[in-house]
């Protein structure tokens, strides 16, 4: 079972709000929503209904390691390229919780990407992996041959493709697309170059911020203003001085990364 089965398919069921487990015995995998069989082995069922309970199990039966882990719903996003500013989003990304993907073109080093879901070299690969709920960043800095390619793939499926680019090469690529046949409603839809909000970013980490933020900013609906704009403490200001306000708060974020 290969990655262009599954990794569709967990984007799929994550973003429908699913809990996955995923069974993988040296190759042969499964994939289960709570302890129903969606793809792959009825004999795994065992082990994800033992993942569900302790969340990741690894044991090994008769020679073969078996490894069944819950993946809990949570965003995905697929990387497409291999510098550093690639490695910082699949970084930072991971610790986000996200599920995430990296694909090149034959210039992906697997071991500057270790824990990140999925990767391929080969770009092939990219249109059988996208779904309307991918999210993809296309991120080379200084561009290389297989970006705009990249680019006209991910618009024909994904939600989201930001595209890493001066403004004078973002003017180029969308100059490129449409010359493939990409309208421009698709264009100002769906494709967002120069990425990122205005953070005024500077190193590779940093960029890799201004990216994510916003892929949240679209992913949640937020407006991309300061906090102090849309929840303005001033009005609240005379009820704390005169003691009318606790310190306490009750919020309690969730956490897609444990």
């Amino acid at each position: 079972m290969s990655i262009c089965e599954i990794f569709p398919l967990i984007t799929k069921l994550t973003a429908e709000g699913k809990k996955v487990v995923m069974v993988n015995e040296e190759g042969k995998r499964s994939i289960f929503v709570e302890d129903k069989l969606v793809l792959g082995f009825k004999e795994h069922e065992r082990y994800a209904k033992e993942a569900l309970e302790k969340g990741r199990i690894e044991v090994e039966i008769n020679g073969k390691k078996i490894i069944a882990e819950v993946i809990e719903p949570r965003p995905s996003l697929i990387i497409v390229g291999s510098g550093i500013i690639a490695k910082a989003l699949a970084k930072l990304s991971l610790a986000m919780g996200y599920l995430v993907a990296v694909i090149g073109d034959n210039d992906i080093n697997e071991e500057e990407f270790a824990g990140v879901n999925f990767i391929s070299n080969s770009l092939t690969l990219l249109d059988q992996i996208i779904t309307e709920d991918s999210f993809v960043i296309i991120a080379n800095e200084g561009g290389k041959p297989y970006d705009v390619n990249a680019a006209y793939i991910a618009l024909k499926k994904a939600k989201y493709v930001g595209f890493l680019a001066s403004q004078k090469r973002a003017a180029y690529t969308i100059a490129q697309l449409m010359k493939k046949g990409i309208d421009m409603e698709t264009l100002k839809t769906k494709f967002y170059s120069p990425l990122g909000l205005d953070l005024n970013a500077k190193t590779a980490e940093e960029i890799a911020l201004s990216a994510l933020s916003e892929v949240v900013k679209i992913l949640r609906g937020g407006s991309g203003k300061h906090m102090r704009e849309i929840k303005d403490p001033y009005m609240y200001l005379n009820d704390a001085l005169e003691g009318k306000i606790e310190e306490k708060c009750n919020f309690k974020p969730q956490t897609l990364s444990s």
